[in-house]
């Protein structure tokens, strides 16, 4: 075996230092940075949160150009998105206080949970159906599922969607701060139009979480059920 041949294989310690999965580790220290940003500095916390998202479009450009793409690199993106979206929710909650209305505090609830579940069930689902892609549908899926999901989300409703799962906690972040005194009263009422806009691509969001939920759930019970069959017969 010449040198060249033996550098095709990757180690475990290879795919670990990737460019894209340093790119990982780096959002994760962005995460924890922008975490004492909290309660007194919103500003600051939005502006490493969008780096943070800017880094996302970076890495997955730099797994295809370096040909670094690698699974763990995907459950390590995943795991950066969830924690990135998590930490928006948290300083909503934080940043509002006793301004906080019933719909928020629900949302900086059910919202992490529905992710940090649907991420769950897309990655044991992407084992079952012999590693394939989380972005790519099965066939029974919706037909509107499958409009977001077309083309990894370039496309207009998964843009939307893209936009109200990572947009909407961060505006209204930025809401709340505007609301403070001296604040610019234009630019709080762009930023209710905003708003408005990424509830409608949350929106979409939760559904297809929950649809991929509830199918991975009924998969599960399937598979009881057959499990069931099959020690029957045995006895």
């Amino acid at each position: 075996m010449t040198n060249k041949e033996a550098k095709q294989f990757r180690t475990k310690r290879d795919i670990i230092f990737y460019v894209p999965n340093l790119i990982g580790y780096l959002r994760m220290c962005l995460c924890v940075c922008a975490s004492f940003c909290l309660p007194r500095y919103g500003w600051s916390f939005i502006a490493i949160l969008l780096i943070c998202a800017f880094t996302d479009l970076i890495d997955g450009i730099a797994a295809r150009k370096l040909n670094q793409c690698s699974h763990y690199g995907e459950l390590l993106d995943i795991i950066a998105d969830n924690a990135c979206r998590t930490l928006s929710w948290i300083a909503v909650f934080v940043i509002a206080g006793e301004r906080i209305t019933y719909l928020d505090a629900t949302m900086c609830v059910i919202i992490p949970t529905t992710e940090w579940v649907s991420m769950l069930a897309t990655q044991i689902e992407a084992v079952n159906r012999n590693k394939k892609h989380w972005k790519r549908t099965n066939d029974n899926a919706p037909w509107l599922l499958q409009k977001i999901f077309k083309n990894g989300f370039k496309n207009p409703l998964g843009s939307l969607t893209i936009a109200g799962i990572f947009g909407l906690p961060l505006a209204k972040v930025a809401r709340f701060n505007l609301s403070d005194p001296g604040a610019v009263p234009l630019a709080s009422s762009l930023l209710d139009v905003l708003i408005m806009v990424l509830y409608a691509g949350r929106a979409l969001g939760f559904w297809a979480e929950t649809w991929v939920i509830s199918n991975f759930l009924d998969q599960v019970l399937e598979e009881d059920t057959k499990a069931d069959g099959k020690l029957r017969q045995q006895h």
